[in-house]
């Protein structure tokens, strides 16, 4: 299924690559909702209401393939970590802890890559839904409060 689909891009060859492909219209989604806000062209209930429901969808797809992402990654690393680590004192060889720290960070920097660009992205899509709710509460307020004539 679905989840089987997810743990597919930190296994695969390939696999962050086709997770950029297959999720590229969720960030772009995201960038021009950003782009939107910057240059102050979003101003109607509708439209806020708008962002808000696309921001909080790419939410939703982002964050559980997020926390995937953080959990791979943190896993990948201490398998790395404990193997190496069973390796070396099975042929008697020195090590550190730092340099097998070092070993293990570098074993898995394509997974940390796809976690650092989901988080940005889970981080961007939060932005967007609290300034969306926040217009959006303004608005309802301002509507509130206009004499009768001017509504």
């Amino acid at each position: 299924g679905k989840e089987k689909m997810r743990l597919d891009y930190f296994e695969i060859e390939g696999g962050i690559e086709k997770l950029l492909i297959e999720y590229k219209d969720i960030f772009d989604l995201l960038d021009d909702i950003s782009q939107q806000l910057l240059q102050g062209v979003v101003t109607t209930i509708d439209e806020y209401k708008s962002i808000l429901n696309m921001s909080t969808g790419a939410y939703g797809s982002l964050q559980p393939l997020y926390s995937l992402a953080v959990a791979k990654k943190e896993n990948a690393e201490l398998h790395y970590y404990v193997e190496k680590k069973r390796e070396l004192e099975g042929k008697g060889e020195k090590y550190t802890a730092a340099s097998l720290d070092k070993e293990a960070s570098e074993s898995v920097a394509e997974i940390r890559r796809i976690r650092n660009i989901l988080e940005a992205y889970v981080n961007i899509s939060e932005k967007q839904i609290i300034t969306a709710q926040t217009q959006l509460k303004q608005m309802a307020n301002d509507y509130k409060f206009k004499p009768v004539e001017q509504i």
